[in-house]
């Protein structure tokens, strides 16, 4: 018998036949970031935290000789299966095996290799799980992140061999080094025996079925260091940007574990120096890949704000949470992170992120980060994760009554971060004012003021849209200052009493009601409001749109203004704080900004004149501002504009 190392695929001997292997079908859309996730995931479960240093884990793109990994043996097998495609007639399958073929043209095969250090490696049972068997897991971490044993078969899509190479170096009664080749094809005719149909799974090893040995294994595979390598032959990003994508991926999904200095990646293709992922890096990666995705206020948040841990250990297997809050810009989410550092979903459905609460209409924009506090609650959180990895529900829970425990465990995990958000946000101290416009209609227009306790009631119209000129008043505010003079004595203008003369007044007589002019005695209110001549007045330019503004006192006199501009091409906004609805009652009482500084983005110029902040915003770029007033700014509301 031979002693060096062959493909191997067993004999089905009258098994299942499978045409297509689906293991790996949870991956293939957006492949590269799915295959970042696992494997770094992986990586990260095995960190050995004795060393007390980061993870690394290095990406290389390179070429390896056809014959290191018997690709003549490898060739026949494909062909084997191109046949069986054919005689099935199965032309979607065929263009899988022609693709292989055709990778295997060259003498040199593109390989993308992926190698840990810091780690354990794969000892014991461990090499078996990544290996040698489906839908097992064997981490050796205090809180590991996988929990079906499939997320390695996401390799096999960047795979046009639909083969990879494992190797590993660990420490177990002395240094041990393997390796093993795994090719994930279709059941097909042994290549030398017709007759003899084989599985589809196939090994590249020793004769007796055993791993590839120290002094066995070739240079290429061997690793200089502890850890785990992972070579995925014939490599096919399917982009031409593809390290751009992984950069990306690798940035947005464990920027976590990055920021806390567990975690580093490298990155390269072939010749080309490697884009280091480091804690020192992330900020200039961000702002270079991902400045626009909800991951960077995640990682903003967590860098920027220390964590409040809440502690639902009495209300079951949760345990307490860390959660980190940033309020004034982001994208209204709650993202869940494991403990490992890995960003499992940040979906708005509960059914998918049961720790995401039901938004209030009072909170300002946010972004919310929640991550175990204890390998315990982690380790039980996992059991409600799905195959990918990326959502969680309880009824990935077997039992009925698991699933129903779990969702009173989920609603109390989200009762806790709504009050967080709550706090941070300051509902209770500014929620109880609002501008209902709807109720000024509802309320009494006589009071009796000798009666106890009775007090004049002035409400306040606050328009939502551009203010318009007084020769376009609605028929709503038409009717809202008639209540005023008839309540309060107050006329739109700002005058008191009936007889003094207002700009378009036409002399105290005849005046026409749609220009706030006033009337004279022998004209009722009612009829005012009945006359059908109308002035014309040109419309004023229409001011900037602003999308989803936002006003959030956060001290007496200190405010967190924010919006978006939607305008196609840049233009001029002025914010004066003018109380919302002051126009209507002629109030001149606006209140003077003396401080005004850029949160986002920071290099805003920002201009103060006269109590009046100017900006030019960048098209669709949200803008966040401190300001600071002169004035008190509590129980009153602001228009942006």
């Amino acid at each position: 018998m031979s002693d060096k190392p062959v493909w191997q695929f067993p004999s089905r001997n009258g098994g299942i036949e499978v045409i297509q292997d689906q293991s790996s079908a949870h991956f293939r859309d957006d492949p590269l970031p799915k295959l970042i996730r696992e494997v770094v995931q992986n990586s990260l479960d095995a960190k050995d935290d004795g060393l007390g240093i980061p993870v690394e884990v290095k990406i290389t793109e390179t070429y390896v000789d056809s014959d290191i990994i018997s690709g003549s043996e490898l060739k026949n097998h494909l062909l084997a299966c191109l046949n069986r495609t054919k005689a099935i007639k199965r032309s979607d399958v065929q263009a899988t095996y022609i693709r292989a073929l055709k990778a295997l043209e060259k003498n040199e095969i593109r390989c993308l290799q992926i190698v840990d250090s810091a780690t354990s490696g794969l000892k014991g049972n461990s090499w078996d799980a990544l290996v040698r068997q489906e839908g097992s897991v064997w981490k050796s971490g205090p809180a590991p992140g996988g929990s079906n044993g499939t997320g390695k078969n996401a390799v096999f899509n960047v795979s046009d061999l639909r083969t990879v190479f494992y190797s590993t170096r660990c420490l177990e009664r002395g240094r041990v080094e393997k390796l093993q080749g795994k090719a994930s094809l279709m059941s097909h005719s042994n290549p030398a025996k017709e007759e003899e149909s084989l599985q589809h799974i196939g090994f590249y090893a020793m004769p007796d079925g055993n791993p590839i040995l120290t002094r066995d294994i070739p240079d290429f595979f061997r690793l200089d260091e502890i850890g785990t390598g992972v070579f995925i032959m014939g490599f096919n990003p399917r982009s031409s940007e593809w390290v751009k994508e992984i950069t990306s991926a690798t940035v947005e999904n464990f920027f976590y574990a990055i920021h806390h200095k567990r975690l580093v990646v490298k990155i390269a293709a072939q010749g080309t120096n490697a884009i280091v992922v480091n804690h020192e890096t992330l900020d200039s990666l961000f702002e270079g890949h991902s400045k626009d995705k909800p991951s960077h206020h995640y990682y903003k948040a967590i860098r920027d704000r220390k964590a409040d841990t809440v502690d639902l250990s009495l209300t079951g297997n949760i345990g307490p949470l860390d959660v980190y809050l940033s309020i004034g810009s982001g994208p209204r989410r709650t993202a869940y992170i494991n403990r490992n550092g890995m960003l499992i979903t940040d979906s708005r459905e509960q059914k998918s992120n049961p720790m995401h609460p039901r938004g209030s209409s009072l909170w300002p924009d946010f972004a919310a980060v929640v991550v175990p506090a204890t390998d315990a609650g982690d380790k039980w959180i996992r059991q409600t994760e799905n195959t990918s990895h990326d959502s969680m529900s309880p009824k990935q829970l077997p039992e009925i009554q698991e699933q129903k425990a779990a969702e009173r465990m989920f609603k109390n995990a989200r009762d806790a971060i709504k009050k967080v958000i709550d706090d941070a946000a300051q509902v209770e101290r500014y929620g109880d004012t609002s501008n209902l416009h709807e109720l000024a209609l509802l309320f009494p227009d006589e009071f009796a003021p000798d009666a106890p306790g009775n007090k004049v009631l002035v409400t306040r119209y606050a328009p939502t849209t551009p203010t318009r000129l007084p020769g376009n008043i609605s028929e709503v505010q038409r009717t809202y200052n008639t209540m005023l003079q008839n309540t309060a004595g107050i006329q739109p203008g700002g005058n008191t009493g009936n007889n003094e003369k207002r700009e378009g007044d036409n002399n105290g007589e005849g005046g026409d009601d749609d220009n706030n002019g006033g009337s004279s005695g022998n004209h009722s209110q009612g009829d005012d409001m009945t006359k059908n001549s109308r002035v014309k007045q040109e419309r004023p330019a229409r001011p900037p749109r602003l999308k989803q503004p936002r006003f959030i006192p956060t001290a007496p006199t200190e405010a967190t203004v924010a919006f978006t501009l939607t305008e196609e091409s840049p233009c001029q906004v002025t914010l004066a704080l003018t109380p919302a609805g002051g126009e209507w009652l002629g109030q001149e009482n606006r209140i003077d900004v003396i401080e005004a500084t850029a949160v986002s983005p920071k290099d805003q110029e920002l201009h103060i004149d006269e109590g009046v902040v100017t900006l030019t915003p960048r098209s669709n770029e949200r803008v966040v501002i401190n300001i600071v007033t002169g004035g008190a700014l509590d129980g009153l509301a602001f228009r942006i504009g």
